[in-house]
């Protein structure tokens, strides 16, 4: 397969790929809401600036695991085509 039809094919379905895994996975809710509460308590001790970092932060460490997972994606299925050969 062309990496543009790779990337396509990821782009279509990234919004579904990874979320439909994770959320069947309960360790993944339970770590999930862990996060949640854990950012309730810490926003009621900081600053609000300090806040707005922490998100800012949280967003790139985002940014970043989309990458990974798109990488492993894009990886995975550059082998399956060659295997498949």
């Amino acid at each position: 397969m062309e990496n543009q039809k790779l990337e396509a094919c990821y782009s279509e379905h990234s919004s579904t790929i990874f979320s439909e895994m994770l959320g069947e996975d309960e360790n993944y809710r339970r770590l999930k809401k862990a996060k949640i509460a854990a950012e309730k308590a810490l926003q009621s001790v900081i600053s609000q600036e300090a806040w707005k970092r922490y998100l800012a932060l949280d967003e790139i460490c985002n940014e970043l695991e989309c990458a990974r997972y798109k990488a492993m994606y894009l990886a995975g299925a550059v082998d399956y085509e060659k295997l498949s050969k």
